[in-house]
């Protein structure tokens, strides 16, 4: 059987048993919803009806979209504000069914002290309840709308410094933009995409690095949106590996693009970057590109890190070393060589809190912002944009993250 058809049915089988947890997951907070806050409401069961359909269909967002757009339904070619607004709904309806619970469960003493006295609630507690059920209705549709506003608008630039160990003290600090999770879709134009790199360029940066999840569908369909790429300007150059979104759609269509765009794609190599500045000023950096963990169900063979760091001696040890990596778990492991940063994506910041320490957990422990391990640095980007089929953020906004690396003396 060939790489790619048995990619394709890796690929097929997982998009199935998250098709079955969606299912489950909807099926849950639908019914959860109708018995605890639609059931209990004063009014026709017509009313009722409608509005147990209505909970149904935003619970069941993945299942509508599945009858329109079949396997594709995670990433459909609809308008942006049908593929937003279902968005919204859905987090609103699973939302509403988690603060639902919680405000059950603070009732619940009151349930159980009225079914021991064997005393039905009165018409006026049945009302309070439902205004209360009412209220949490309205703030979850308020929250996740505004969440989801904050999810699809335009990312801003965040500043940081971070001192080089390694990095001599005559040496003069490098700007770095990083940017990852750029998920081209139908819902994003090209418009987007040339507001990030007219902010990337903004700053003057030495050099722009990309750590995956470029798009969410082919080049035929997302290709033009991603055009403003081959505007960004750096005079070390534009640097990107893969993530694991970039193995579902075409990758070698996408990478041979994307490099027509002028990005090099490093995966499994390892660069040194040398430019003389105006003024003679040297700047000097290694870059080292780690394939995602997704390349493994293509059964390709590529290169450990271990053979990529530069050994100790070699005239790259001289420079800054910084490992262009998507996943930010496999920095546990990446702090056990000489390598002075890693920068990755994938996690988007948990998006919100609650998700945030699922995600966490998911990859070890990293989720967003700046760690040390041991003697190396990890910055983990919450991404430059966001996977729309959950397109909400609350706390965790997009950026362009513009890193400022300087020897630890001269800031």
């Amino acid at each position: 059987m060939r790489l790619t058809s048995r990619f394709k049915l890796v690929t097929l089988a997982t998009v199935s048993y998250m098709f079955l947890y969606v299912s489950i997951f909807a099926l849950t907070i639908a019914l959860y919803i109708i018995v605890r806050a639609i059931l209990p409401l004063r009014a026709h069961w017509v009313v009722k009806a409608a509005l147990a359909l209505l909970t149904l269909a935003a619970a069941g967002k993945f299942h509508l979209l599945y009858l329109i757009e079949g396997e594709n339904f995670f990433t459909p070619a609809l308008p942006a504000w049908v593929v937003w607004g279902g968005c919204w709904l859905f987090c609103a309806v699973a939302g509403y069914a988690l603060v639902l619970l919680v405000a059950d469960i603070i009732r619940l003493p009151l349930y159980l002290v009225l079914w021991l006295v064997r005393r039905r609630p009165a018409d006026t507690w049945r009302q309070i309840n439902n205004c209360f059920n009412l209220s949490l209705l309205l703030l979850m549709l308020a929250l996740t709308g505004w969440g989801t506003w904050c999810g699809i608008k335009a990312p801003e630039c965040t500043p940081i410094s971070i001192p080089i160990a390694g990095m001599p003290s005559e040496a003069s600090p490098i700007r770095m933009v990083h940017l990852s999770d750029l998920h081209a879709d139908s819902t994003k134009g090209s418009d987007f995409y040339r507001n990030i790199v007219q902010l990337t360029n903004s700053v003057n940066p030495d050099v722009v690095v990309i750590t995956g999840d470029f798009a969410d569908g082919t080049v035929a369909d997302c290709g033009e949106a991603l055009a403003p790429l081959r505007e960004l300007d750096a005079p070390m150059g534009v640097y990107a590996v893969t993530g694991n979104h970039d193995y579902f759609w075409g990758t070698k269509n996408w990478l041979r693009y994307l490099e027509s765009l002028g990005i090099e794609f490093i995966d499994g190599r390892c660069v040194q970057l040398c430019v003389e500045m105006e003024g003679g000023i040297r700047k000097e950096l290694s870059l080292i590109g780690l394939h995602d963990p997704m390349v493994k169900r293509t059964g390709q063979q590529v290169p450990t890190l271990g053979e990529l760091v530069p050994p100790r001696g070699d005239s790259q040890r001289q420079f800054p070393t910084v490992l262009l990596s998507h996943q930010p778990r496999t920095a546990t492991n990446a702090a056990k060589y000489d390598i002075d940063l890693q920068l990755s994506g994938h996690t988007h910041g948990g998006q919100f809190p609650g998700l945030q320490q699922i995600v966490a957990n998911m990859n070890g422990g990293y989720v967003y912002g700046h760690y040390t391990i041991g003697d190396m640095q990890l910055y983990v980007s919450p991404g430059t944009s966001l996977w729309t089929p959950v397109c909400l953020r609350l706390g965790v906004p997009a950026e362009i993250t513009v890193i400022n690396l300087y020897p630890p003396d001269k800031k």
